[in-house]
């Protein structure tokens, strides 16, 4: 959810720094483009730090799951795995 959040935050912020641009100061629309572009990669990082950080966090536990947030499907697998690598590798043993 933070994740979506920060993006929602960094595009209106854009449109907004984009539109000043544009429409207040009359720069051309590629210039203008560019100056938003750098104006809200600079405003999202001084200023949206913990929105960052928490949008970061959350897309690193969606892509390596959760620990211990596991289906019964998946749990069966992995017990199912586990005994049949359990002794036959001089590495493998149950996983905790």
């Amino acid at each position: 959810m933070r994740l979506f959040l920060y993006g929602l935050v960094r595009v209106v912020l854009f449109i907004a720094l984009w539109a000043l641009c544009y429409a207040v100061l009359g720069l051309p629309m590629l210039f203008a483009v560019a100056v938003a572009a750098i104006l809200t990669f600079a405003v999202s990082y001084l200023f949206l730090t913990g929105l960052r950080l928490g949008a970061s966090q959350d897309l690193q536990n969606a892509w390596e799951g959760r620990p211990g947030r596991r289906g019964r499907i998946e749990q069966s697998d992995a017990d199912a795995e586990d005994a049949y690598t359990a002794g036959r590798f001089p590495d493998a043993g149950p996983r905790p």
